[in-house]
């Protein structure tokens, strides 16, 4: 059975075998994944970096796959629920920094 742990913007920390009865609250943390999904065995399987319940992650991937032997299978970025690909994300990230001079 699967382990998930949730971060929801109304109620913190949530650890559940049943993901979905804590679908419907809003995902969010800003300071990590606010999702992660670990396989019976213990090994991280999945994780996911929302704010307001949106995918979105400003410093890296916020969806990341991982295999069975722990090892990284794949990364999507995304910024406000917006998916890119590396050099789209890239340039994104680009352009913000900019408009921060």
């Amino acid at each position: 059975m699967k382990k998930y742990i949730v971060y929801a913007k109304e109620n913190g920390k949530i650890e559940t075998d049943f993901y979905r009865k804590v679908k419907r609250l809003t995902k969010h943390r800003e300071d990590g994944p606010a999702m992660q999904s670990f396989n019976s065995d213990g090994q991280l399987a999945y994780e996911s970096y929302w704010v307001n319940g949106k995918w979105h992650r400003l410093d890296g991937p916020a969806r990341i796959y991982y295999k069975k032997d722990g090892k990284l299978l794949q990364k999507l970025y995304y910024i406000n629920n917006k998916e890119y690909n590396k050099s789209e994300y890239d340039v994104e990230i680009f352009k913000m920094k900019l408009a921060l001079l």
